[in-house]
């Protein structure tokens, strides 16, 4: 901020320096013109008397003659007192110069031309519209610089600690409030992200001390199940059972026992996905073509950079139900996967209707899952043969189930010839 007001001060500083400079050179200009102009005027006047025209029968138009307003003509012939008077000027008003100069006929001298003219001081008035123009457009410049200041500027000054904040944590700040045209939804936007983060660290919280409740409490419960299986095993493996029974009942109580491990294992493992499931969905309704209009904004200038092939079939307009924002989450992890297990060659987005339901279908070409995993493709954690050497945690298509059927929808996969098939049904 302190920057850009040392431009709005030097902006005024060489802008009043600029209209000085021009005044001194428009006054120069100004007073060295009637000077010249006069001359050029009775030179004119000269050359029509040479041309023939009598003196007495020039006419002085104001149109051609701005600063000669007199002409008188006196004869060779006249008397020494009244050429002394004439060259005197006797008869002329005291503001006015004059000039005399001979005239010639034939290279004898035929008598005399004096020329009365004004030497009028500069005209003021270009000069002012002038200072009026540039003083009204410096105006204007530091007018803008200032609605600069106030709209663009100050915003941004007044945010400028914010994402610094949020990156260490600090997510209770609260912000104020801008009616700023420009950026009044990128302050709300700001402000709502910090509460979502508020949000998220509440809960994270919260599951954490749930969760660290919950490893202490298995803990505890796991010692018992495992100490008993490492006794019933170390007595099989001693062989200190004599009889058949016994060494059956003691494998049984292990089965019993690893059972028990199974199922606390399993709510450890839900536990862990408990936030996931957790997730809200918002209800509301949206028209295909704003999701699909969301969706290429996000995607298509990325997927030309990677030079794949994006295809979007024909669809009716419809009404749907659900949360457009957590589809689109879904839409983004379908070509995120569609990107990495792909060949990156093509992806398709069709659309068709089935039992009172909006299908949406998506194709991407590459190699297709094994039948046998596609039980398991929508199971928290678990990722497929073709996942090998690529970054990922088996969560994504998880949560897309988790989110459409939270919005009363759900999701299916088949394997293609050359790719893979995702099949979202939504509500209308």
């Amino acid at each position: 901020m302190k920057a850009f007001n040392r431009l709005m001060l030097w902006t005024v500083l060489i802008g009043l320096t600029l209209i000085a400079a021009l005044n001194g050179y428009v006054s120069y200009k100004k007073t060295q013109e009637p000077g010249k102009a006069y001359r050029v005027e009775i030179n004119r006047i000269l050359d029509e008397v040479r041309s023939g025209i009598r003196p007495e029968d020039i006419v002085l138009d104001q149109n051609r003659y701005t600063y000669v307003n007199g002409l008188s003509w006196i004869g060779k012939g006249e008397g020494a007192e009244a050429v002394q008077q004439f060259f005197a000027g006797t008869d002329l008003a005291g503001t006015h110069e004059f000039m005399v100069k001979p005239v010639y006929e034939e290279q004898e001298l035929a008598g005399y031309l004096r020329f009365s003219y004004r030497m009028s001081g500069p005209d003021y008035s270009i000069p002012l519209v002038l200072n009026l123009f540039l003083l009204a457009a410096l105006g204007a410049v530091m007018v803008l610089l200032f609605y600069i200041r106030k709209q663009i500027l100050r915003p941004f000054h007044i945010l400028q600690e914010l994402p610094y904040e949020l990156s260490r944590g600090q997510v209770n700040i609260g912000m104020q409030e801008q009616r700023s045209r420009f950026f009044g939804r990128f302050i709300w936007g700001l402000d709502l992200l910090r509460q979502t983060l508020d949000a998220q660290k509440q809960t994270n919280l919260r599951l954490e001390k749930d969760r660290q409740t919950l490893v202490a409490s298995l803990s505890h419960e796991l010692k018992t199940p495992v100490a008993t299986i490492r006794l019933y095993a170390s007595a099989l493996e001693g062989s200190l059972y004599d009889s058949e029974v016994k060494r059956h009942t003691a494998a049984r109580l292990i089965g019993q026992q690893a059972e028990q491990l199974e199922q606390l294992i399993g709510g450890m493992i839900t536990a862990s996905v408990s936030s996931l499931q957790n997730i809200e969905v918002v209800p509301g309704e949206f028209y295909i073509s704003g999701l699909i209009r969301t969706f290429l904004h996000n995607h298509k200038g990325r997927l030309e950079l990677l030079k794949t092939e994006l295809k979007i079939g024909e669809y009716q307009d419809k009404l749907l139900l659900g949360d457009e924002e957590r589809l689109l989450e879904v839409l983004n992890n379908l070509i995120e996967n569609a990107i990495k297990y792909g060949d990156g060659k093509s992806i398709s987005i069709t659309f068709r209707e089935e039992d009172y339901r909006q299908l949406i279908v998506i194709e991407n070409s590459g190699t297709p899952l094994l039948l046998s995993e596609l039980p398991h493709i929508f199971t928290s954690f678990w990722r497929g043969s073709n996942a090998d050497g690529k970054p990922g945690n088996g969560l994504g298509l998880f949560i897309c189930k988790q989110l459409l059927q939270k919005m009363g929808g759900d999701i299916f996969t088949e394997p293609l010839e050359r790719g893979m098939r995702f099949v979202l049904v939504l509500r209308y």
